[in-house]
């Protein structure tokens, strides 16, 4: 028989985890913005991104469903959110091809800027069906997200798509965002799905949870030793170093070696910046460890005639690409480098990172010849 004391101990346990959920939340919302289950009713809000306006819902991490307008110089883009989050065509998790390729990265990939039948997934699905090869390309491409938040993506929701090839174009939003703050020694031979949905799970929903485990990873990083360099753009962020010697290629690694349990091809996209092509030509041929030295010292000593900002996202442009040709033995992964073809060209580029319509040709070509031969016809 069930006492009363038993019920008012449970209620005060069930209270006691509500309030510690509670408090968290209101922690980690301080923090970083971010809602789990007991504020999600409260998860939609308004933000400026560039010269466009979203409403994000910070539950998903994705792009309210819906039609959306963006001002580029002289005209109006409508672009579409689809009921997934992604701009783009509706989809769903069983296949309408043969060949399912997965497209993960910024704004570029996104393309904004760009109609929709001009960006380069669309048009990479486009050149591999004039070839008659059965395919579709679904873009998940979000505006302002790196490799962490591609690694989470993956692992938690694109592998549900079942995909024969994904596409990474990633660098310089993981050099902004995934080097600040903690380092994270990257578990590359734990593969196990389930686990990583589950930690995942918890790690977006339960803030106590999320609480708990970041402060396990500040404590375990503290154990890492690494340089620091100050931000380009803000005195207050500090930069670390390990990030670009071992935590990007890692993590780009862990990602392979799970596509590799799931026979997932894997194409790692080397990511142009534009200022200066033949001084750019020439860093590219210094070796990773002078990169790494130099990035060290830009406070002091910028490249050429360039200021901090610009030296900085040269020299981790750099180091990052060619950390890419670092996973080149990897048998499920393609290395695809368009950054000459697009850095010839200003008109490639609407600033210094994002592309034209133009420049979204280029690389999906660049990709096209690159992916033709190992889809499946």
């Amino acid at each position: 028989m069930i006492k009363k004391s038993h019920i008012v101990n449970f209620f005060i346990i069930i209270l006691s985890l509500i309030f510690l959920e509670f408090s968290s939340s209101i922690i980690i919302y301080s923090i970083e913005k971010k809602v789990g289950l007991l504020f999600s009713p409260f998860s939609y809000t308004k933000i400026s991104q560039i010269e466009y306006k979203t409403r994000w819902d910070k539950k998903t991490d994705k792009i309210v469903p819906g039609k959306y307008l963006q001002k580029n110089k002289n005209r109006i883009i409508e672009y579409k959110i689809n009921s997934k989050g992604f701009r783009g065509k509706e989809f769903t998790e069983n296949k309408n091809s043969l060949n399912r390729i997965i497209s993960l990265g910024g704004s570029t990939t996104m393309g904004l800027g760009s109609e929709y039948d001009m960006t380069y997934p669309a048009q990479l699905e486009s050149m591999l069906k004039n070839e008659k090869i059965d395919v579709e390309v679904l873009n998940f491409g979000l505006s302002s997200k790196s490799l962490s938040f591609i690694r989470k993506l993956l692992f938690s929701e694109a592998i549900n798509y079942d995909p024969d090839l994904i596409i990474i174009y990633s660098n310089r939003n993981p050099a902004l965002y995934d080097s600040q703050g903690t380092k994270i020694n990257i578990e590359k031979d734990n593969q196990n799905i389930f686990i990583k949905k589950v930690n995942l799970f918890l790690v977006d929903n339960i803030m106590t949870f999320r609480l708990i485990f970041k402060t396990y990873r500040k404590i375990i990083s503290m154990s890492i030793s690494s340089d620091k360099i100050i931000s380009p753009h803000n005195l207050n962020v500090e930069h670390n170093i390990y990030y670009f010697t071992d935590q990007y290629k890692d993590t780009l690694e862990e990602i392979i070696l799970f596509c590799k349990q799931k026979n997932i091809k894997v194409a790692l996209v080397k990511q142009a910046v534009l200022f200066d092509e033949k001084i750019q030509k020439k860093i590219e041929l210094e070796t990773s460890e002078n990169l790494i030295e130099t990035l060290k010292n830009l406070r002091n000593e910028p490249l050429y005639d360039f200021n901090y900002a610009e030296s900085f996202w040269i020299t981790t442009n750099a180091i990052l690409n060619k950390d890419l040709d670092l996973l080149s033995h990897h048998e499920n992964t393609i290395i695809i480098d368009p950054v000459h073809e697009l850095i010839k060209n200003k008109d490639n580029f609407s600033d210094y990172i994002h592309l034209t319509d133009k420049g979204n040709t280029v690389l999906a070509e660049s990709i096209f010849l690159k992916i033709k031969d190992v889809l499946r016809k």
